[in-house]
């Protein structure tokens, strides 16, 4: 009986100490916040896109460029890095009540890292030129607005 007791106790103590261990290395040293400076954090360049189609354009020919907008994400290659450097893409149809669309119909919010992906997206990268291309025999209004996220002066 006495021997079940030590293993017992035994077993509580290193269950704490293990406890206790885990603990102390998720939370961040106090010598950590004195000494090693945050490093600043960039935000995203938000790259927003509203598209106006052209008077009869079937939903098909709609379905197939918002898709291959969509495709971008993974199509454009940055040429140094030989890996896609858009962050994120997402988009739909306008379902506003606002009334204040004037024409747009569809909308889509690119992520980029940085201001140097944004320009090349926008300026060089050629699977985003050939896009544009195709976009043009469907789409009768482009209206684009970049951002930093948080950046209002």
């Amino acid at each position: 009986m006495l021997v079940a007791r030590k293993a017992l106790g035994l077993f509580i103590l290193i269950a704490a100490f293990t406890t206790f261990i885990t603990f102390m290395r998720s939370v961040p040293s106090p010598l950590n916040w004195l000494l090693v400076p945050e490093p600043e954090v960039v935000p995203y360049i938000s790259h927003v896109v509203l598209f106006q189609f052209k008077k009869g354009t079937t939903p098909m020919a709609v379905k197939e460029i918002t898709s291959k907008m969509l495709g971008l994400r993974k199509a454009c290659i940055h040429p140094s890095t030989r890996a896609p450097y858009i962050q994120s893409i997402t988009g739909g149809k306008d379902i506003s009540i606002e009334d204040l669309q004037n024409g747009m119909t569809h909308a889509f919010i690119l992520r980029f890292y940085s201001k140097e992906d944004r320009n090349y997206y926008v300026e060089f990268d050629p699977v985003h030129q050939k896009f544009k291309e195709a976009a043009t025999a469907v789409v009768e209004k482009v209206q684009v607005v970049d951002f930093q996220e948080g950046i209002f002066y």
